[in-house]
């Protein structure tokens, strides 16, 4: 082989393992596209909110009809309410995400809280339609997240959902003592003067705490309260992040990224 062709060889190999490089992808590409380009995500949006429009008229009619494990006896005669979560529940961080996705990084707090202080996140499918409907219905909606930036947080649902929102009806993590990241203290606090008709979110523990438990745990777990789906609770797909990614790695979340993946790889079943 003469050294021409020897350096033709060599430029290809160069150029392909280059193509490579620039090919290599972030383990959320797919799931941040599905939910900004594909209209099966917008769908099944919809399709969640249309359920719980659904729900919420029966539940108008059934006094005896509640949605949070924490409800307090005697609240047939409560005004109803509706909780939903924020976080990809009605409002779409996908843009954050994205970020994430072109800089090859995993979540980082600080570009989070950069994210929330621009207010400029927009409603998930649906969400919108029917936190007016709740309105129509005069019921009352509260939006308990896990955020801590409160003002940031109703200013941007101000904006794009709810224009009569105020800081009152935005629960937020740690804004009281006993408000941490489990959010039964206050779906509970919520139950002393409503009738909890129906709770919206895109995580288990919007619904119920689950714990720092593994895959396999939080499925059977989940079966305790099974009868609750479709009515009660409803879920609102995110692809993206979440209680069931953590568990993949023992919610460690320091862990160096590389044993992170190598982690989710071994709870591939072929």
């Amino acid at each position: 082989m003469n050294s021409f062709l020897k350096l033709e060889i060599l430029v290809a190999t160069l150029f392909v393992a280059g193509c490579t490089s620039q090919q290599s992808t972030h383990e959320s590409l797919n799931g941040v596209l599905w939910s900004q380009t594909s209209v099966e995500y917008k769908v099944a949006a919809i399709q969640s909110f249309t359920a719980a429009r659904s729900s919420v008229e029966i539940a108008l009619n059934d006094t005896s009809w509640s949605a949070a494990l924490e409800q307090t006896e005697e609240y047939q005669n409560l005004p109803p309410a509706v909780i939903v979560d924020v976080d990809e529940t009605v409002l779409d961080n996908s843009p954050f995400q994205a970020r994430l996705v072109n800089r090859g990084i995993g979540y980082d707090p600080v570009l989070w809280e950069a994210w929330v202080n621009e207010s400029t996140a927009n409603a998930i499918p649906g969400a919108k339609e029917f936190v007016v409907f709740l309105k129509e219905k005069n019921v009352k909606i509260f939006y308990v997240t896990n955020r801590v930036l409160e003002n940031p947080t109703v200013r941007n649902i101000k904006q794009v959902l709810d224009p009569q929102v105020s800081a009152e009806d935005v629960l937020c993590k740690n804004e009281k003592p006993g408000w941490g990241s489990d959010k039964a203290s206050r779906r509970k606090e919520i139950a002393q003067n409503y009738r909890i008709i129906l709770l919206v979110g895109d995580n288990y523990s919007d619904f119920h705490f689950l714990g720092k438990v593994g895959p396999e745990e939080r499925i059977k777990k989940a079966k305790i309260h099974q009868e609750y789906w479709g009515s009660k609770w409803i879920i609102v797909s995110n692809p993206s992040y979440g209680n069931w990614e953590e568990s993949l790695y023992d919610y460690n979340y320091s862990m160096p990224y590389k044993n992170k993946l190598k982690a989710k790889y071994e709870h591939l079943k072929n």
